[in-house]
């Protein structure tokens, strides 16, 4: 064990805080809790609050988009004592300013420059500079696919229409398709407040499997969108995911109990249908200058400048804050690798298919990831692309050094041929999914029983040979794992 790894041991949520969180959770017979590192309060660390210069943070207030108030629901929450305010253009001005220089993925004008490929000779030093880039690379163009979405939710709010509710959920889809990229880079910032450098950014922003629905319905009733709290509010009812849930579902019913208050006292009967569309059309806009606000706060993060995370992360060894060894910063790189284990096979496939302890019953769809947008297909197939950057390389067709480069260098070319023909083996089977996951979990279980097969022939070399042959350290995850 690295001294990294039994400092975030010491620093776990306590039990009773994380209980009490997952109690605000829709029960549901085939979700299983996640486990302490994705369970947070949603409560960033304050201007009191123990962050190193140069680490990003969210900026102040600056008066972005807000929602309508058609419906007395107010507009966007603004700045907050955790410092999470700042919304619209001015977060991306902001950031565009902060991100200039050496390094790939700072913006010039509106775009993302490419991740700079180095065609020398393999080192260590190399493959977390290429890493740092990536991330820098997939945090930029998240946060210009996430001022998009603050623009068309700003838009629906105005005028909560099918035309302008149709933008927002091609907005949203287009966001996701690089946020589910940049969720296998979850090392830095986007990690958890536990882990080395971790500010919580990515629960922030994109909290699943923590999500709920009621939570989100009785805060629609509440109108708590519209409070200044609401960006330190619990992430269970914020994000991507809740905003999934506002501009893809149509219903009139909720997901709560008879017992909850929305129920018990009828307020959510009350809603008449035009009001509950504006309401959501709000709430929308809401979640969405909150996730600007933190996409902002995750490229700042990164940027390619003295004292960045950047820097952290490539100064390892050498007078780095958070990363006292190479090994370590190493360790940490090769640890988010492990998210198609964990996420995405166990928990993406797994579950509802029936394969965890949690699931009682033969396949469990309520486990699926993207069940109001049904994308919970093309959400696979852009975790193996993301996975692919990082191992591979960050350009065009895998281009840079990536986990292979190192293998080939110690003379495990073999292993890593095997792993590029496992990784295409598991693109090719989530492409052969011609319809929805939702609907193939239904109507072609053997074909999503041959993604998991698939994607668990990569893990499988992923969490044995690799980790063997590089001498690198299993995430806590997956100690004990003999799946």
């Amino acid at each position: 064990m690295n001294r990294a790894w039994n400092e975030r041991a010491a620093r776990r949520l306590p039990t009773a805080l994380l209980l009490s969180l997952l109690g605000l959770t829709t029960a549901v017979a085939c979700r299983k809790p996640p486990p302490d590192e994705l369970v947070y309060t949603g409560r960033g660390p304050g201007p009191g609050g123990a962050q190193p210069p140069g680490s990003g943070g969210l900026p102040p207030d600056t008066g972005g988009p807000q929602p309508s108030g058609s419906s007395g629901g107010g507009g966007a929450p603004p700045a907050t004592s955790t410092g999470s305010g700042a919304t619209g253009d001015a977060t991306v001005a902001s950031t565009s300013a902060a991100t200039t220089g050496a390094g790939g993925g700072e913006p010039v004008g509106d775009v993302c420059a490419p991740v700079p490929i180095d065609g020398g000779p393999f080192s260590k030093a190399k493959l977390l500079a290429a890493a740092a880039d990536c991330a820098l690379n997939r945090a930029c163009e998240f946060e210009a696919q996430a001022r998009a979405l603050n623009d068309r939710a700003s838009a629906l709010a105005r005028d909560p229409g099918e035309p302008n509710a149709a933008a927002a959920r091609g907005a949203w889809l287009a966001a996701m398709r690089v946020w589910q990229e940049a969720e296998v880079f979850r090392f830095g910032p986007a990690a958890s407040s536990t882990q080395p450098g971790g500010q919580d950014l990515r629960d922030q922003i994109y909290a699943w499997p923590l999500v709920s629905r009621c939570k989100i319905e009785e805060q629609i009733v509440s109108r708590a969108y519209a409070q200044p709290s609401f960006s330190s509010s619990l992430i269970n009812a914020r994000g991507l995911a809740a905003f999934e849930y506002l501009v893809f579902y149509g219903g009139a019913d909720n997901a709560c109990s008879q017992f909850s208050p929305i129920n018990a006292s009828g307020t959510w009967a009350a809603l008449g249908a035009g009001d509950l569309a504006r309401r959501k059309a709000d709430y929308a806009a809401a979640a969405a200058a909150d996730v600007l606000a933190r996409a902002g706060a995750l490229a700042r993060a990164w940027a390619p400048e003295a004292g960045s995370f950047r820097d952290k992360l490539t100064q390892a060894g050498r007078g780095s804050p958070v990363y006292a060894t190479e090994q370590d910063a190493l360790n940490a790189v090769s640890d988010a690798m492990f998210y198609i284990e964990k996420e995405l096979k166990d928990w993406k496939l797994g579950r509802p298919l029936g394969f965890t302890e949690d699931c009682t019953t033969p396949t469990c769809p309520e486990a699926l990831e993207s069940r109001f947008a049904q994308a919970s297909t093309a959400h696979l197939r852009a975790n193996l692309s993301g996975f692919r950057r990082l191992f591979q390389g960050c350009g065009e067709g895998g281009q840079g050094v990536g986990f292979d480069d190192w293998l080939r260098e110690v003379g495990s070319a073999d292993l890593a041929d095997r792993m590029l023909a496992a990784l295409s083996g598991a693109e090719a089977a989530v492409d052969s999914l011609d319809v929805p996951l939702e609907q193939a979990l239904a109507t072609d279980r053997a074909r999503v029983e041959a993604v998991y097969s698939a994607v668990k022939a990569l893990t499988d070399l992923l969490k044995t040979e690799l980790v063997t042959t590089l001498n690198l350290e299993l995430p806590r995850s997956s100690e004990g794992d003999n799946d």
